[in-house]
């Protein structure tokens, strides 16, 4: 019975290696390292999604272009949204962020299977999501009002970082009481092991949020956790070679086209151009990404999964015995 697939095993790894590489440059330098590994690992998975839409529209190149165009037109929109009303901007973002990192860590069939039960899914995955986006607030509370202080008015960052110990406390008590309960309705051993291990790296998780730097913390975790997830549940989707290389270059060419967007965003705070201002910069810039990459693309990966259906599970069902 394999619980942990060779994949986590490379990612755990991956993340420590980072971690211990990054942890030596000094204060002033260690904004540059970690925006350089988001840059080149982090937003290059959201970018992978331009590849899918090629992938899945390549037969209809009408249904492509349109697919190309609702993923743009989000970005922008978020981008208007932020510029007009940033609190509104925001609000959405960690709302659609929760969503999506309390779901997207797990291949989708896997967290239907261990969790069978819709409402307690749903549950687990606001709560889980809560913990990952709040717990670097409550954890380096000046440090994220100075980042926000960027892009939002103070007042919104002050209320922000005061209402996210409650968010968090709640969240782990939902997380802690939807695993339970999924653990005493699992029918298969693997599952309630799988439901322990998420705990255990959850809980890892939320102590590099403590312990580290929070630009740290997150590049490691979205970099190594969950941009590599995203990345090889869509390099499975590939068939061949030929295929992975015009993947690699429609990531690449996709990813130099967000830099003028994150320069743009950049020259918005009246040229407030501290180390700490361009960090916000980037995270507009991921914040923007993020809606396309939750709306345009959730549909066509279940599409893909319908289709194909050849994803890797951490296990064999078939054997497996309770």
């Amino acid at each position: 019975m394999q619980v942990v697939s060779s994949r986590e095993e490379f990612q755990w790894l991956l993340l420590v290696l980072m971690g211990l590489i990054l942890s030596l440059l000094s204060e002033s330098f260690l904004w540059v390292g970690c925006l350089g590994v988001i840059l080149v690992v982090g937003i290059p998975h959201g970018a992978l999604d331009v590849y899918l839409l090629w992938f899945h529209g390549k037969q209809n190149l009408y249904s492509f272009a349109l697919s190309i165009f609702k993923y743009l037109l989000l970005v922008f929109l978020g981008a208007g949204i932020w510029k007009i009303n940033p609190e509104l901007f925001w609000s959405l973002f960690f709302f659609a962020a929760i969503f999506h990192f309390g779901s997207s860590d797990e291949h989708p069939e896997v967290l239907a299977s261990i969790i069978s039960n819709s409402v307690l899914r749903t549950l687990w995955i606001l709560a889980r999501g809560t913990l990952l986006v709040f717990a670097p607030v409550v954890f380096h509370r000046e440090k994220i009002i100075n980042y926000l202080s960027y892009a939002v008015p103070e007042s919104f960052a002050n209320q922000l970082t005061h209402v996210a110990p409650f968010l968090c406390v709640y969240a782990a008590v939902l997380y802690l009481w939807s695993t339970f309960q999924s653990w005493k309705k699992s029918s298969l051993l693997v599952y309630r092991w799988i439901l322990i291990k998420h705990l255990l790296s959850l809980s890892v998780l939320i102590l590099l949020f403590i312990v580290a730097d929070p630009l740290l913390s997150f590049s490691l975790y979205f970099c190594c956790h969950h941009s590599l997830t995203h990345t090889f549940r869509v390099l499975d989707r590939i068939h061949n070679r030929v295929s992975k290389v015009g993947g690699v270059l429609a990531v690449t060419l996709t990813t130099l086209c967000v830099i003028p967007l994150l320069f743009w965003i950049e020259k918005q705070f009246a040229l407030r151009t501290t180390p700490d201002g361009v960090v916000t910069a980037v995270f507009v810039g991921i914040a923007a990404l993020t809606f396309p990459h939750l709306i345009v693309v959730h549909d066509l990966h279940l599409k893909l999964c319908r289709k194909f259906r050849f994803f890797h599970l951490p296990f064999k069902l078939n054997s497996v015995k309770q």
